[in-house]
């Protein structure tokens, strides 16, 4: 009976080992996972933060490429109403000058308004711009279109504005040398010929007909220039096409059945 017990006493010893043993590998496994575990969810949670800071990058430089373009547009809208209503201011101008009965009559005018140089040569440019467009030849004009700036070549003859702008710089030019020339008598005989900068600043110190006839001579170089560009570029358009259609050739003419029947 003694012996029994023992033996009983040490199967429950022998148990309890067995199953701490178990328990205890147990836990090393749940360990052991976890610690595999935890680096994968470390990995997966770093690639979906770099994914995060990835797409708040691209947003960020969307909304920048977005500010960028509207403060884009904003400039062009505020550069287009200003060039607008110099233009409108100009072209005011000119329709007070405008027919003249003669180039007495225009120096008259020129006399009662007292305008700068500056405004005579707008006036030059604003002229050149209109005579450009009437003639239909091919220029780009800017305009707003929901909001964005837009350019579109323009090519429209109009006949009538032609017709009114005929001649008129040329006359401006030789109003201008009228009063030059009185300008110049008025300040030899007052001031003993002395012209104080502000005069040259403002009103050209007696040349402003040079000053005008430098600036149409500018512009009309300006327009040759565009002319011959566009012309060259057609010409280089031409030439590649020519070169397509030439390759085309060549490179099948071993194939056409004439060349080889010769």
């Amino acid at each position: 009976h003694g012996f029994y017990n023992i033996k009983m006493k040490l199967l429950s010893i022998l148990l309890l080992a067995t199953t701490l043993s178990d328990a205890l590998g147990f836990v090393s496994f749940l360990q052991a996972i976890k610690c595999r575990s935890v680096p994968a969810a470390t990995s997966q949670l770093s690639a979906t933060q770099a994914e995060t800071e990835a797409e708040r990058l691209l947003r960020k430089a969307k909304e920048l490429r977005e500010a960028s373009q509207r403060a884009e547009d904003n400039l062009h809208a505020t550069l287009i109403q200003k060039k607008t209503e110099k233009d409108a201011t100009t072209d005011r101008i000119i329709s007070q000058l405008f027919p003249s009965n003669g180039i007495d009559d225009l120096v008259d005018r020129l006399r009662q308004k007292r305008l700068a140089s500056d405004m005579l040569v707008r006036i030059v440019e604003r002229l050149h711009e209109r005579e450009i467009a009437a003639r239909g030849l091919e220029h780009v004009e800017p305009s707003m279109h929901h909001d964005q700036v837009t350019f579109k070549r323009v090519a429209e003859a109009d006949e009538v504005e032609l017709a009114k702008l005929d001649g008129i710089v040329h006359e401006l030019i030789q109003a201008a040398e009228v009063l030059d020339k009185e300008f110049v008598e008025q300040k030899g005989k007052a001031d003993g010929g002395k012209i104080t900068h502000a005069e040259m600043m403002h009103w050209g110190g007696g040349k402003i007909a040079e000053i005008l006839k430098d600036k149409l001579k500018e512009l009309g170089r300006e327009q040759d220039e565009q002319f011959k560009k566009r012309l060259q570029s057609f010409y280089d358009a031409a030439n590649r096409n020519n070169h397509k259609d030439k390759d085309a050739i060549d490179g099948n003419s071993w194939r056409d059945d004439d060349v080889w029947s010769k």
